[in-house]
């Protein structure tokens, strides 16, 4: 049976995973590695090369933002490797806003919380966004430049018609960081792809409503077999 990976997106690390260690089959969520070495042209591919290092068998990947990037790199790189992907609050590309990048080299601190409360939704509970702020702040300042700077640089839109495992989408219908416009262009490379959204959710919709987002982990674990 497929084990699956949790991949974290940027300025992030495992805690993005927190409500779903209760899941009740095989899970693993690492937190990725620090490449201060890689410019960030490179960092993603790099990161889905340390990733791919990790597995010994097909595995289903769960990509959160830039982790999604990560899993549809490792998806392009390695097909054998990879047995379906979960794509979450993800794009084919992910373009970062030149003033925010600019923020985060000159007041990281401060990109980092506005980053934060981009993150969960306007009504999202206050103690929720006060992890949010925390975990994102918790991240070295220059890898979170690094890794915004290297979302800026990911685009495998004419790439991705090469995926041949199964792929499904989660989204929340108030994703700031990744808006609805953005994940929708996988829908002109893939007009049949399973789209599960969540209403009301932002951009840490497995944090902000885990029931629900647990439970669309259980329907597409059924289709694949499992």
């Amino acid at each position: 049976m497929p084990q699956w990976m949790f991949i974290h997106g940027a300025a992030a690390n495992h805690h993005t995973w927190a409500r779903q260690r209760r899941l009740p089959w095989e899970t693993w969520m690492p937190d990725l590695p620090t490449l201060n070495y890689v410019p960030p042209r490179h960092l993603i591919e790099n990161l889905a090369d340390w990733c791919l290092a990790q597995l010994s068998a097909p595995t289903i990947l769960v990509g959160h933002s830039m982790g999604g990037a990560i899993a549809q790199t490792m998806a392009l790189k390695q097909p054998d490797a990879v047995a379906g992907l979960v794509l979450v609050g993800t794009g084919p590309q992910l373009p970062v806003n030149n003033q925010l990048l600019d923020l985060l080299s000159n007041d990281p601190a401060a990109a980092l919380e506005k980053i934060a409360r981009w993150s969960v939704s306007r009504d999202a509970d206050p103690k929720l966004l006060q992890v949010s702020i925390e975990m994102a702040q918790s991240v070295p300042k220059e890898r979170a430049l690094q890794e915004f700077t290297a979302c800026q640089f990911f685009d495998v839109r004419h790439q991705l018609h090469r995926v041949t495992c199964p792929v499904s989408l989660i989204r929340g219908t108030e994703d700031k960081m990744t808006p609805l416009a953005l994940s929708n262009e996988f829908l002109t490379i893939w007009p049949n792809l399973p789209v599960f959204e969540i209403a009301g959710a932002g951009h840490l919709m497995m944090l902000e409503q885990p029931e629900k987002f647990n439970d669309i982990l259980g329907a597409i674990r059924t289709t694949l077999g499992q």
